[in-house]
């Protein structure tokens, strides 16, 4: 028999939306692994689980506090590989996350996580729709859920994202999205994108271009795998970099094997970071384009 789900504090996520995934958009490519981060971001998980139809029917008719709690955990669960015995469950998602209108936006948020994960073409419009969503954390999820379908219907929404919205987040989300959609008609705005007053959105328009095989990056690309380009970014971390670094190494690499020869050789034999050296090592040994 299911247990009652916990309301303890230790049971729900300590940080606000935008903190969590903001760690995941930085640097794009670590974004597909979104949903393990936020799980390990979140804290530690209630030890007593409840079966997905108890996730579904609180969110619809729980308690305010139960509701969000319920859709989180319900993202949880999604990622545990659970959905598989629930074969209509991106359809019940979708259906709650239509009825969710003016509800607490942390639903909307992990709903959206949900459709996400599942991977289910048919969420693609209200997924799109949430692109509007008044809550600028549910228009994150939305983008990073959009990208993990892959469906390319969303792409013009989110190239005018890039190109308009004054919030770095969604920009650097969007240009992240339009490169796992393979959004070839977007090469232009991502190209515009690398003139971003914000490094990450330039970092993120680059490797997307790089993933759509467009040079236009290249100079950007240069930057990123250059340790002491980055540490003059105003309050960046040793970690940020490190992650910069290893994403864009194997893009350079793809781009311009011949000149990216001798930086990766270098970083190879001597950056401080072993996950970098071994990052250097593994695209110097990969096939040339």
């Amino acid at each position: 028999m299911p247990h009652h789900m916990s309301e303890k504090s230790s049971d729900v996520p300590r940080e606000s939306a935008r903190t969590i995934l903001l760690q995941f958009v930085v640097f794009p490519l670590v974004v597909v692994a979104i949903g393990v981060g936020v799980f390990l971001l979140f804290g530690s998980l209630a030890s007593e689980r409840e079966e997905i139809p108890s996730y579904l029917g609180a969110i619809q008719s729980g308690s305010s506090t139960r509701r969000w709690q319920a859709a989180y955990q319900l993202a949880m669960a999604i990622q545990r590989g659970e959905a598989s015995s629930h074969p209509n469950l991106a359809q019940d998602v979708i259906s709650i996350y239509q009825d969710s209108g003016s509800d607490d936006p942390r639903v909307r948020r992990y709903l959206a996580m949900v459709l996400g994960k599942l991977g289910d073409p048919r969420a693609v419009p209200v997924l799109t729709r949430a692109l509007d969503d008044p809550d600028p954390e549910t228009r994150l999820y939305a983008v990073l859920a959009l990208a993990e379908i892959g469906d390319s219907r969303a792409a013009p929404r989110i190239q005018d994202i890039l190109q308009r919205s004054d919030d770095a987040a969604l920009r650097k989300s969007a240009a992240y999205a339009l490169g796992r959609l393979g959004a070839r008609e977007a090469i232009p705005s991502l190209r515009s994108a690398l003139q971003d007053p914000v490094a990450d959105v330039r970092f993120n328009a680059a490797l997307a271009l790089a993933s759509l095989e467009d040079p236009s990056g290249l100079g950007t690309l240069r930057r990123m795998v250059d340790r002491s380009e980055l540490a003059a970014i105003p309050e960046i971390r040793e970690d940020q970099i490190e992650e910069i670094m290893i994403q864009a190494i194997p893009a350079y690499r793809a781009l311009a094997p011949e000149e990216a020869r001798p930086p990766l050789t270098a970083l190879a034999g001597s950056d401080p970071s072993l996950r970098v050296r071994a990052a250097a090592r593994a695209a110097l040994a990969a096939p040339a384009p």
